[in-house]
């Protein structure tokens, strides 16, 4: 239990009303969670306003509002606020007792590469015993059992309980992605993030963000709310690098896979099938990393993540086991082998540069041919679609288009925006059905052929407009090979 004043001595409220005083067990965003002597924040959403449940919420006995509009209940506690997603951040850490400011938390962000480097920089502290948890687009580990993953970074209250949760568990630290979404919507606003690193910047999110700019500028935010003994990780490569970091008052710590003036950078690399050698320059010391992560994207992973660890203070022996030890990244470039001899990797690739990335490691071994299946998700950035058309074709031998999530548009649309970008359409197959498009894939590879499924990964769903139906690309494969 704590009392509401409590609660609200961060913030700074338009108007209160009713009787501060006033406990409440909890808090929810989410009308369907509350209890009677839980307090209700009414957020605005993409498809409806917490405002509207207030009366049905109050009839079933709650009575302890956060609002921006102006509300008058009888017998209720009513906090008006200008603004409650940012309100929600300060009323969470409140409500969890800062667990945040107990934690050493190191927050990813970046169009690509996230979750890698994320598992990659989990298992170095692991090796270190910093006792690690993890929030990321697949999964979160806050505690003995991972749990699947509802969004990349979850609502403030949700972080903060997870936060929590962690101290509760006996962790000390986080690795955790953080989205655009939840820059630009507050949920990590407050956060004292010890380390901050950016991957790199290329095209996605343009349906919610609108312009590349305004994208950019959100993933800004994390880096400009950095403190003066913070660090800041940032992919020297990356044209959007020194923008990032301008005016950040953080200790600046740069990668690169050439030879420069960075703090990190790659001395040598031997490139093999399914990973590689590097030897790494750091400010403490040579590293000598074996992976088997493929293709030069995850070498920027593992750069990214040595970064970070170094200037953490961590020993070079850990950061060398930690990579050495580390366990898959869940479907990011799972691979199986089917009975034809031909090889079979599913990734998630989602965006134009993902999906470039994956392709050019993959064909770092040489396959007979290239079969790529792909779609885009519907009422999502349109923009990306004729580019990654492209990219399919340049790389792939075969490509069959086929559905991603399409949610309330039609999957033939998407496919034909996908299509503006391809030129060689006789290459090109188009079924509409995934579990089709990839067994037709499958029945096609022969030895030496590898087969690349993108998209969805980790996801068990596919979502249309009036359902999700469970769907997994990973047990189609299985099916057929079994």
């Amino acid at each position: 239990m704590i009392k509401v004043s409590d609660l609200i001595s961060t913030l700074d409220p338009l108007e209160t009303k009713g009787r501060l005083d006033s406990f409440v067990e909890s808090l929810h965003y989410d009308s369907r969670q509350i209890g009677p002597h839980d307090g209700f924040i009414a957020l605005r959403g993409f498809t409806t306003d917490g405002h509207r449940f207030i009366p049905q919420l109050y009839q079933k006995g709650c009575r302890v509002f956060f609002v921006e509009e102006p509300l008058d209940l009888a017998d209720a506690v009513v906090v008006r606020l200008k603004n409650t997603r940012e309100g929600m951040a300060r009323l969470a850490a409140n409500l969890y007792g800062h667990a945040a400011s107990q934690l050493q938390i190191v927050g990813i962000t970046g169009t690509n590469g996230k979750t890698t480097t994320a598992f990659i920089l989990y298992s170095i502290l692991r090796e270190a015993h910093w006792k690690p948890g993890l929030i990321t687009t697949v999964e979160y580990r806050a505690g003995r059992t991972p749990v699947n993953a509802t969004r990349t970074t979850p609502e403030s209250l949700d972080l903060h309980r997870m936060f929590h949760e962690m101290r509760k568990s006996g962790l000390k630290s986080v690795v955790m992605e953080v989205s655009s979404h939840a820059l630009a919507l507050h949920r990590v606003l407050g956060i004292p993030f010890r380390v901050a690193v950016f991957t790199n910047l290329g095209i996605d999110h343009l349906d919610f963000h609108q312009t590349q700019e305004k994208y950019l500028a959100a993933k800004r935010t994390l880096f400009a709310g950095l403190s003066e003994n913070a660090n800041a990780i940032v992919n020297a490569d990356d044209p959007s690098a020194k923008l990032m970091i301008k005016n950040c008052p953080a200790n600046i710590f740069r990668y690169s896979m050439h030879p420069t003036n960075c703090e990190v950078f790659v001395e040598n690399m031997f490139s093999f099938p399914g990973g590689a050698r590097i030897a790494v320059h750091t400010p403490v010391g040579r590293l000598e990393v074996n992976a088997s992560l493929p293709g030069k994207h995850n070498v920027y992973n593992l750069l990214a993540a040595i970064t970070a660890a170094v200037s953490l203070g961590i020993q070079t022996e850990f950061i060398e086991r930690g990579i050495a030890g580390m366990d898959n990244v869940p479907v990011r470039c799972e691979q199986f082998k089917l009975p034809s001899g031909a090889f079979v990797y599913v990734d998630y690739a989602h965006t134009p540069g993902a999906l470039q990335n994956i392709s050019e490691a993959l064909l770092e071994s040489a396959p007979r041919r290239l079969i790529i299946v792909f779609g885009c998700g519907g009422n999502r950035d349109r923009s990306k679609r004729p580019m990654m058309g492209k990219i399919a074709e340049d790389y792939g031998d075969v490509v069959i288009l086929t559905n991603d999530n399409p949610r309330r548009e039609e999957p033939q649309d998407i496919v034909n925006e996908i299509l503006e970008g391809i030129y060689d359409r006789k290459k090109v197959r188009i079924i509409l059905d995934r579990k089709e498009a990839i067994l037709t894939a499958l029945e096609m590879a022969a030895k030496n052929d590898i087969v690349l499924i993108a998209g969805k990964g980790h996801e068990t769903y596919q979502e249309f407009a009036d359902r999700r139906v469970h769907f997994d690309d990973r047990e189609i494969v299985r099916q057929f090979i079994h």
